[in-house]
């Protein structure tokens, strides 16, 4: 075959997955149309019928992202007038505040993903559904909120939420195994109620075994493959028998010398071993001895410096913090705890090098011990352990008082453990204290799914 006739079956074979994606855009198989679409542009990169098409299907999936990159790529293959995908990245460009909000609609959907993770599935549910009341089309969301549903066993509202994922998608396969999970729960629900005991539900595969025989359907009890799983266990416990009476007559013998000659040579060994410690032991006691002594001249010089109470003034422990930081000698953390001796009051008639100091040491230390307290109320968040997240945020919050997204994190944390007053009183603070972020914006949303 010539290369102009391979060429021109290749344009043919591309051509046929576009009229068949184009088949099943019409009947809403969004999914299966893409996937034929992706097909025609593998063979045909060229190919800008399909690949404004399968921008139009992204499109009406919700995934605008995916659409305006299709649609880019058909102009700059083709910038002549003709090439519909100018047109359509004209209509979605002119519009800043539709770009906006599906900026916005992507970052509520990041974090309703990151609540999920954390379990905090209930302001996930309240992201999702900003989401979608926004961008209705969006069938990641619809997928993400069916799940979080069935999470949360809210099988009723899982089955409405992927019902209309379908009507945007009606052959979406994840959506129709949600479907089916669903469905066979709310089945398997159903039939114990009505008796108000539990029932066995018949699911496929789940309780009998059954094929076809030309136009028939046999069906296999299932007490036959369970008499059929007895006779293997029979058959596996004589063959451990017949295993075990071999090991004992034959291999256990040998194996019983040979481990007696390995034990005897390890012995020898670590009897010498034990020799060389017990050696080793008694100098490190003299070793000990001298320590001892020199702790006890330290403890002395040490008494002597303090004065009679032997309490530390502010001066010591300013002094021991900027040691322990110059020094790598401790973490920030430990820094910190250092400076919380020095209390306010005993602040008041140090001079203005002391408070420089101590502002300078207190500065450095600050934010790795804030990241410190983030991390583990993250953690703590992430183990449903909402007491501790809550300690761990109102510690970074008080050594970060101007960090709103700390305070939005421990408003988060009362609202899951319970107390919604309090995180409401908190959203209040966010909205007030920093009225010009996206998160004074978020709390005012939270406050009126809550109330």
């Amino acid at each position: 075959m010539t290369n102009e006739g391979l060429y021109t079956k290749i344009v043919y074979r591309s051509n046929v997955f576009y009229n068949e994606g184009l088949r099943k855009a019409r009947v809403r198989d969004l999914s299966g149309a893409a996937a034929c679409l992706r097909e025609s542009l593998s063979l045909n990169k060229k190919n800008i019928n399909a690949r404004n098409l399968l921008g139009l299907v992204y499109f009406e999936m919700g995934d605008i992202t995916k659409a305006l990159a299709q649609w880019i790529i058909s102009r700059n293959t083709d910038s002549s007038k003709d090439n519909m995908a100018l047109q359509y990245i004209e209509k979605v460009q002119s519009n800043q505040s539709r770009l906006d909000t599906i900026n916005q609609t992507i970052k509520k959907y990041n974090q309703a993903l990151q609540y999920s993770y954390q379990g905090s599935f209930d302001l996930a549910i309240i992201q999702l559904k900003k989401v979608l009341s926004i961008n209705e089309r969006l069938l990641p969301a619809y997928q993400l909120l069916a799940l979080v549903y069935m999470e949360t066993e809210e099988y009723e509202k899982c089955r409405r939420t992927v019902i209309k994922g379908l009507r945007i998608d009606k052959n979406n396969t994840r959506l129709l195994s949600y479907l089916d999970e669903v469905d066979s729960i709310l089945l398997e629900i159903d039939s114990q109620s009505q008796d108000g005991k539990k029932k066995n539900v018949t699911r496929p595969g789940a309780e009998v075994l059954s094929y076809e025989s030309g136009m028939d359907t046999i069906i296999q009890p299932v007490h036959e493959k369970e008499r059929s799983g007895f006779s293997s266990i029979i058959n596996i416990l004589i063959g451990i028998v017949v295993g075990v009476a071999v090991c004992y007559f034959l291999i256990l013998p040998a194996r019983i010398e040979q481990k007696t000659i390995e034990f005897d040579a390890r012995y020898i060994e670590v009897s010498d071993k034990l020799s060389e410690e017990q050696a080793q032991h008694s100098q490190d006691l003299m070793a000990l001895d001298e320590v001892t002594k020199d702790r006890d001249k330290l403890k002395d010089s040490l008494s002597k410096a303090l004065g009679t109470n032997g309490n530390l003034r502010p001066e010591d422990y300013l002094i021991q913090a900027a040691s322990q930081y110059i020094s790598g000698a401790g973490n920030s953390e430990t820094v910190m705890t250092t400076l919380d001796n020095i209390t306010e009051e005993s602040m008041a008639d140090k001079s203005n090098d002391f408070k420089s100091l101590y502002d300078l040491l207190l500065g450095n230390a600050s934010p790795e011990v804030t990241d410190t307290y983030v991390t583990a109320a993250k953690n703590a968040m992430k183990s449903n352990d909402y007491e501790e997240a809550i300690t761990q945020y109102e510690k970074a919050y008080a050594l970060n008082p101007e960090n709103s997204d700390i305070l939005m994190n421990l408003a988060h944390a009362y609202r899951q453990n319970g107390n919604v007053e309090k995180a409401n009183e908190l959203y209040r603070k966010i909205s007030t204290d920093f009225p010009e972020t996206q998160n004074a914006q978020d709390a005012l949303e939270y406050i009126t799914e809550d109330e």
